[in-house]
This record gives C-alpha cells, structure tokens and sequence, in this order.
C-alpha cells in the first residue's frame, strides 16, 4: 500500500487520477492506493473528514456508496457479508483484560433450532442480577433481570432486532458491559454494612 498527496504525482487534473482538491472544503486529501489481483483502487481522505475513492478501471466514473469498503476488499471483488451484529458483539466481549465469561446453553435456539445459544450472568445494578442469552446463529435474544434480595424478577425480554437495538437487546448489551467491570455482588455491600456495625 502507498501513501502520497497526489500533487506529488504531477498531473492529477486527468480522468485517470485521484481527485487534487477535496469537493467538501478544498483542501489535499492524502491517497492511499493498493493494487492486486482485484483492481486497482485509491481511498482519499481529507483533514475536513471527507472520504473519496478512485478506481482507474472501473467503468462507473460516479463514487460508490460505501467507498472505504469498495477499497478494502476491492471493487472486482464478490462482495463479502458483514458479520452479524450479534457476533460482533460475541467476539468483542471475549477481548480486553476482563472478558465476559459465557456459558454454552445445553437447549436449542426457540427461533432457528441451532444448538449456539451462549449465555451470561452480570449484575448491572446493586442488587440486580441479569441474565442473558443469545444465539450466535441467528441472534434471537432473551434477557431477564432479578433481584434476589426481595425474590422478585422483571418481565423477561425476548427479541432479535439489531439495529434499531429491541429491549431484550439493549438489555444484553448492558449485561456484557456490566460483566466486563470489576466483579461487585450485592453481598459485598452486605460484608462493608456488617463491617462498619462492628466498628
């Protein structure tokens, strides 16, 4: 990959080279261009954030509608899929210093039968406990949240959309967030209470 202001490059003003001048603001967007078996293809950004591309053999001269894309996975390329939401979010909780702990679910998923139902036990709240689960293979997602203090449970959330995020959803991401702080159970509050009684 190579990386250059185009004016370097000498006469950019052609058909066949990268735009010189930003359309938004005017400025020198700084190009990078890769060249492999998938064409040959050019992404500018520009200071002001714009994002151009530049395909010196693809025949719609018009920017595509996802020009970082276009230039990554090159535009004589069969277009991959993107990764499911829900995966995305899978495999995000397994990194950093505190990843989630997940356990494999023995039943199947209610929606599409496959046996990659992973779920997880967090407590969003003091004194709240969450419970969740989801598919890998299709995303359907149950969420229930209780309080084990008083023995009484919230309605248990069921969903799979994504994007826009449903409560069953949203509520699993809460508990992947919470289970990747610092562990704190409600007996702990109980433990300093007791402790400064003693005092």
């Amino acid at each position: 990959m190579s990386s250059k202001h185009v004016e370097e490059e000498g006469d950019a003003s052609g058909v066949g080279a990268p735009a010189e001048r930003c359309e938004s603001c005017g400025g020198s967007p700084r190009w990078e261009r890769i060249s492999d078996h998938w064409g040959e293809r050019w992404l500018g950004v520009c200071a002001c954030g714009r994002i151009d591309s530049f395909f010196p053999d693809r025949r719609r001269r018009e920017g595509p509608a996802d020009p970082l894309t276009l230039f990554l996975q090159g535009h004589l390329a069969p277009r991959r899929p993107a990764t499911p939401a829900w995966v995305r979010l899978f495999l995000h909780s397994l990194q950093g210093e505190t990843p989630t702990l997940w356990r494999h679910g023995f039943d199947p998923c209610e929606a599409c039968s496959a046996r990659t139902v992973f779920g997880l036990l967090a407590w969003p709240q003091p004194h709240l406990a969450g419970l969740c689960t989801v598919c890998i293979n299709c995303g359907y997602t149950v969420s229930a949240y209780s309080n084990p203090a008083v023995k009484g449970s919230e309605e248990v959330l069921i969903g799979s959309t994504w994007a826009p995020a449903c409560p069953a959803v949203k509520r699993l991401r809460e508990c992947v967030r919470a289970s990747q702080q610092p562990a704190r159970h409600p007996l702990d509050d109980s433990d300093e209470s007791a402790a400064g009684h003693d005092r």
